[in-house]
């Protein structure tokens, strides 16, 4: 989890109040901030990673004055609507497509505020901004730009400017090769045909994003006016982060004005105004708080905690809270995150464990004796069980098995394309694995059983998660029926007698060559051999024979049976 250092001295007088050290050291932990040391009045704490409003002393400050009742309910901020406009070129779209930013005048930079800064934006660009891929933070010098402001892309060769604490222009080349930033960070921009770039009305190089700022707009402790720009190549986290940093340095009395970015056409929203600081809304229902918590609270005090906790509230009837949550707070995303904070503001050190009801004796899972007993039935078929990643490729899972495109649950910020999506079936994994091993010795026989995710509109996830086992072999001589005889084995085994077994059509399967079961009426098994484009997709140079099974009936069957 991310640590953070922060003087006791500046935590104090945000919080308007001296709290005696003795006492911080008891309450941060309460509201997720783990005291690691106090050395002189530093004290180094480790701030859970779903919080990145606290990762710095303004955000920590902000919250303990809702613990301790400094300040309730919603923090406002002076926001108004500036002039400065960002332009974005088209040529931005397909190197590093999002781009937000904000002005906050009249920031005292203290020396302990100037390093907050730097601070919470090194935190905020190895969390939300997985190491400045998905987000990367420039804060620039507002006195010294000349807005309006536009954000395109050059061709390397192109770009030249005196890199942040530099002394003589290099080009983009030598930022990479030369400078700290160049070095850690410059394989975002590697095998782009351009580089992204913040220019101002003069040609001046604001930044060249996600590596290094311009001298230009260099911020010292003096800086009265700060221009903040946030790219990235997803709008919400860039967005998040921008409210986050803005909030905190508003905290300190910076007045936030909004900025105008234009997008070219093809983007969802062509006028948008960033560092507005929306607040937003959410549902809490006081049995469902309840009974998550365990304590039992009346409305009356469900308000003042969500006050405390730093909403603002509105009654709805007799059981509900409308609360308004501030634009910082990403990490609220269901009623569970409102239960938390409210038993944070409650206090968690005033919850008295309680013995259960009623004496219960643990055992196993119907579900996890029926996987292992499907396990040991592979085994003893003679197959191998792999594990592979619950996260893959979109590629892997649709085109190289031959469809053109299939209905799968995407990541919001994926790290690499590698693992964007949630597997929705087994054996592209399999595949890949026997890809990988080309050179052991033939035949392969490899089996692995784990949940697959399904889109389901009808589960409150929009989500719902099966239980199923593959198994391929890989051989010069695999044919449909050596897999065929080991699905009817494992069928057998499993005392599944209701099935029926029908010629069919995949994609990822020779024609005339694959079948599917059906278990008391319901698909359940594709079983076949492997089509060849499939194994040239993988590169795999001997036939595959291979099933999948959805184990749901099988075992409903076997609980029943035991």
């Amino acid at each position: 989890m991310p640590t953070i250092t922060i003087q006791y001295d500046d935590l104090c007088e945000l919080l308007g109040r001296k709290i005696p050290l003795k006492d911080l050291e008891y309450v941060l932990p309460l509201v997720k901030c783990e005291v690691k040391s106090v050395v002189e009045k530093q004290l180094t704490i480790e701030v859970n990673a779903d919080r990145p409003d606290m990762f710095s002393v303004e955000g920590v400050a902000r919250t303990l004055k809702g613990f301790f009742g400094i300040k309730t309910g919603l923090p406002t901020y002076k926001v108004r609507r500036g002039k400065v406009v960002v332009k974005v070129d088209e040529k931005v779209r397909d190197v590093r497509p999002y781009v937000v930013g904000a002005v906050v005048r009249n920031v005292r930079l203290t020396e302990e505020a100037f390093q907050q800064l730097i601070q919470i934006q090194e935190k905020l660009h190895e969390t939300l901004g997985r190491k400045r891929r998905m987000v990367a933070i420039g804060v620039h010098n507002f006195d010294v730009v000349k807005p309006p402001i536009t954000y395109t892309a050059l061709e390397p060769e192109k770009i030249r400017f005196i890199p942040l604490d530099g002394t003589k222009p290099l080009s983009a080349k030598e930022i990479l090769e030369q400078t700290y930033q160049g070095k850690k960070y410059g394989w975002i921009l590697e095998n782009l045909p351009r580089y992204p770039i913040l220019l101002d009305s003069k040609g001046m190089v604001l930044s060249m994003p996600p590596i290094i700022n311009g001298e230009y707009t260099k911020v010292t402790t003096s800086t009265k006016n700060l221009f903040i720009d946030i790219t990235g190549l997803s709008l919400q986290p860039v967005e998040q982060t921008l409210n986050i940093l803005v909030s905190n340095l508003a905290e300190r009395g910076g007045i936030v004005e909004s900025v105008k970015v234009f997008y070219p056409r093809g983007y969802k929203k062509r006028v948008v105004w960033f560092a507005t600081l929306k607040p937003f809304k959410a549902e809490l229902n006081l049995n469902y708080f309840n009974s998550v918590s365990g304590l039992n609270v009346n409305l009356k005090t469900l308000v003042k905690l969500a006050k405390k906790a730093r909403f603002n509230v509105k009654v709805k009837g007799k059981e509900k809270l409308l609360l308004t949550i501030p634009s910082y707070r990403c990490d609220i995303l269901h009623q569970i995150d409102l239960v938390e904070d409210l038993i944070m503001a409650y206090g968690y050190d005033k919850l008295k464990p309680e013995l259960p009801p009623t004496l219960t004796y643990g055992r196993e899972l119907p579900k996890t004796r029926f996987m292992r007993k499907v396990r040991e039935l592979m085994v003893g078929f003679g197959f191998q069980e792999i594990a592979t990643y619950v996260l893959t490729s979109m590629e892997n899972q649709t085109t190289k098995m031959g469809f053109e495109k299939l209905d799968l649950i995407e990541l919001l910020n994926p790290k690499t394309s590698e693992f964007s999506v949630v597997r929705r079936w087994l054996l592209p994994g399999i595949l890949s694995f026997l890809s990988a091993n080309v050179h052991v010795e033939y035949p392969q026989k490899v089996f692995e059983c784990g949940d697959v995710v399904v889109p389901d509109e009808d589960s409150e996830t929009k989500t719902r998660n099966e239980l199923r086992v593959a198994a391929a072999i890989c051989d010069y001589k695999a044919s449909y029926e050596n897999i065929q005889a080991i699905v009817y084995m494992l069928l057998k085994n499993l005392k599944i007698e209701d099935w029926e077994i029908k010629p069919t059509e995949h994609p990822s399967f020779i024609p005339g060559r694959v079948a599917s079961i059906k278990i008391r009426g319901k698909e359940a098994v594709i079983l076949g051999e492997i089509h060849p484009k499939i194994l040239e997709n993988f590169r795999i140079p001997n036939p595959i024979a291979a099933f999948e099974l959805d184990l749901t009936e099988p075992l409903n069957i076997y609980s029943s049976q035991t």
